[in-house]
């Protein structure tokens, strides 16, 4: 079971660089853990007592309004981490963490992290740089939000997953169901749905169930540089 983990564990930005004795004291921390889809992983409001890392399948963290909608904040799939910011602050979880289907985690003790945080300056160095990254996209998407339509914001998601995958298919899996993905990029899914069709009718994407081949992937980039306006004036998109 040891090796496992040891495997497992090397996997990842977090603890790949680490050296196999330092790895082992980890692995001896670590409980691998499976959740089946729907079940929550993290509950808000819950105190952390480690750090959770994804081997496999993917987590939806979202948090509700008032009136009870879901916002979904993130998707995280494999080799990602949830759950650190609270635990580094040593604060409660701001929001819920939800297997969307069957997911295998490990649960590495917050006091084998705090350890490696206190000798290990490598490893600080990668943790600070995740919580970079997921500010930045935090961000990333707050800006693109704000100022692109619906439109740049589907295309530059598709593009980013495309980005993601190991082999820059020229097709991709969306990684969750369309209300999901719809609430995640702050869409209704009405709006995806129509959004995706208009890609399709362009000539730019074909769907296939959960699937999006992306059929021009150089024009499909344009879209995410130009306005919806300007793409109707431009025949790329239907007229409505």
């Amino acid at each position: 079971m040891e090796n496992h983990l040891l495997f497992l564990l090397k996997r990842t930005a977090l603890f790949g660089d680490l050296p196999d004795v330092l790895l082992a004291q980890v692995a001896m921390a670590t409980q691998e853990r499976r959740y089946a889809r729907d079940v929550v992983v993290l509950q808000k409001d819950s105190h952390p007592t480690g750090l959770l890392v994804i081997v496999s399948g993917k987590l939806k963290e979202a948090c509700r309004s008032p009136g009870g909608e879901e916002k979904v904040i993130e998707i995280l799939g494999a080799d990602q981490t949830c759950g650190e910011a609270a635990l580094f602050l040593d604060c409660p979880y701001p929001m819920r963490a939800t297997a969307l289907n069957n997911a295998v985690l490990l649960h590495i003790d917050k006091q084998a992290i705090a350890g490696l945080i206190d000798t290990q300056p490598v490893f600080v160095c990668h943790v600070l740089q995740v919580l970079a990254e997921r500010q930045n996209s935090i961000l990333r998407d707050i800006d693109a939000y704000a100022r692109s339509s619906l439109l740049q914001r589907l295309v530059g998601y598709l593009i980013e997953q495309r980005r993601a995958s190991a082999d820059s298919a020229s097709s991709i899996i969306l990684p969750a169901t369309k209300q999901v993905v719809a609430s995640r990029l702050s869409m209704t899914p009405e709006a995806l749905s129509r959004t995706l069709r208009d890609l399709a009718d362009a000539g730019l994407i074909e769907m296939r169930g959960k699937r999006v081949i992306l059929l021009d992937p150089d024009r499909l980039g344009e879209f995410a540089r130009q306005s919806h306006a300007d793409l109707a004036d431009a025949a790329l998109l239907p007229k409505a």
